[in-house]
């Protein structure tokens, strides 16, 4: 009797043991799982920043020549800006950045309006382009926006332009 009391002991220890360590091992797998998703989205996150970072930079080039072009002895205002929207809508959006494409275009937008609006001003003789500024804060306030969203410190927008 004792043996089998022994015996049934044993067995029903072994089926306990047996049904723990599948819970253990299915929580390893569960853990496995999450950590390749963390990695994929942090190289998901690393290559929106970085897309993000490459067409600012693309459109910071664009600021940059068109604020020469304006202030350029000679040139007229209106062609300097109408070369801006040009130039700046054929600055593609990257792939990765799909999801703030509404964004980005509307801030486009809203620099496009700041170089005529500035453009306007100049070729009147004004060097007052508090007429233009609004625009312009649009612009930072949307790219901020999305610099945010993507968890990136923002650039210093205000020093980009002239």
């Amino acid at each position: 009797m004792k043996k089998l009391s022994f015996l049934l002991s044993a067995a029903a220890l072994t089926l306990m043991l047996g049904a723990c360590s599948n819970e253990e091992a299915s929580k390893g797998e569960e853990k496995e799982e999450t950590a390749a998703e963390t990695a994929e989205s942090a190289d998901e996150s690393k290559e929106v920043r970085s897309a993000l970072l490459n067409y600012q930079g693309e459109v910071t080039k664009v600021i940059r020549n068109t604020d020469a072009s304006l202030t350029a002895e000679g040139q007229d205002p209106a062609e300097a800006a109408a070369a801006f929207e040009k130039d700046a809508k054929a600055v593609s959006v990257p792939e990765e950045l799909k999801d703030y494409t509404k964004d980005i275009e509307a801030a486009v937008d809203s620099l496009s309006q700041y170089y005529a609006k500035k453009a306007e001003l100049v070729k009147a003789g004004s060097e007052d382009m508090a007429e233009a500024e609004p625009f312009k804060e649009e612009y930072i306030n949307s790219m901020t926006k999305v610099f945010e969203e993507v968890e990136l410190s923002p650039p210093a927008f205000k020093s980009v332009f002239q």
